[in-house]
């Protein structure tokens, strides 16, 4: 499926363990199918951050892209995250992605560009480059915060848009309206049409009212439906029913993208055994299961949001 100039629901996958640490491969297909079927969902995103993506080896990856490519069809796209710490394993992992039969790659920076990369930005213009060069699929590309280290410059986003034409969307995460801004005039003033999904998970309301195409999250793999409300309200001029939408997401995102961060996705999988959707929610360690009291505030947030009965 050619996913350029698609924006819509592109929710953020979770890889399924079953209780001996193994992939669950029928919890995945049936996790994958449950988002391919929601209205406003137009792509599957797996092997990223909320799939445990650097817990899993080439092989793993490779079978979560060939069970999503399996239940997506002809309606819903595959984007399979890559992940790598060097510029030849991400090469390979894009490689491996199109071999497993995805449409495109979600591709983050390297974990070493916190160190001050932006400060050489041919190191990132060449990493970018060289993935792109490794396979004919196209490139969603991760803008992180820049606090974190790993976000680009705007006139870095602006120049990898340009001079790597495989870019077709900018998964947007900047963090501060004020640089998501910055990303925008920078990706709308590239020369050509880059898609631009907003992954600022705590505002995704107000990143939508600055210009979005989509939304790319982890938290669409426990409410796609609701962003796609949000969304499609959002995209008609309706700001009262989007304001609804974004009133029924809120106890989720404060459940969800709290301290620590790092149990953000574990926590998506807990909302979706107690929704019934998930056998198992236990993650791959060193990640620890969600306690029991942590597990009656996400209960409460579900139900906050609609999404369980009281």
């Amino acid at each position: 499926m050619d996913l350029t100039g698609i924006g819509g629901i592109w929710p953020a996958s979770l890889t399924p363990f079953a209780p001996d640490g193994s992939i669950d491969g029928g919890a995945l297909r049936a996790h994958l199918r449950h988002l391919a079927e929601t209205d406003g969902v137009r792509a599957l995103v797996v092997n990223g951050h909320a799939g445990e993506a650097t817990s899993l080896d080439r092989e793993e990856r490779q079978a979560v892209i060939r069970a999503a490519r399996e239940v997506a069809g002809e309606r819903v796209g595959v984007v399979a995250g890559v992940v790598a710490e060097d510029t030849r394993g991400a090469c390979a992992l894009a490689r491996d992605a199109a071999e497993a039969g995805a449409d495109a790659i979600l591709l983050f920076p390297p974990l070493l560009f916190a160190g001050g990369a932006e400060a050489r930005p041919e190191m990132a213009l060449r990493f970018v480059s060289a993935v792109a060069a490794a396979t004919a699929l196209p490139i969603v590309l991760f803008q992180l915060s820049r606090a974190s280290g790993l976000g680009y410059a705007p006139e870095l986003l602006g120049r990898l848009c340009r001079e790597v034409p495989g870019i077709i969307a900018v998964k947007e995460g900047s963090d501060i309206p004020a640089a998501y801004e910055a990303s925008l005039e920078a990706i709308r003033g590239c020369g050509r049409p880059v898609t631009v999904l907003t992954t600022n998970n705590t505002w995704l309301f107000a990143s939508l009212a600055y210009g979005a195409d989509g939304i790319l999250s982890g938290v669409g793999s426990v409410a796609s439906a609701i962003l796609a409300d949000m969304f499609a309200a959002s995209q008609r001029g309706d700001i009262a029913a989007a304001r609804r939408a974004n009133a029924r997401l809120l106890p989720l995102t404060r459940v969800f993208y709290r301290r620590p961060a790092l149990d953000m996705h574990n926590r998506m999988k807990t909302a979706l055994h107690l929704m019934g959707l998930l056998p198992h929610p236990d993650p791959r360690p060193p990640l620890l299961p969600i306690e029991p009291a942590e597990r009656g505030e996400i209960r409460a947030a579900l139900v906050a949001a609609g999404l369980l009965g009281a």
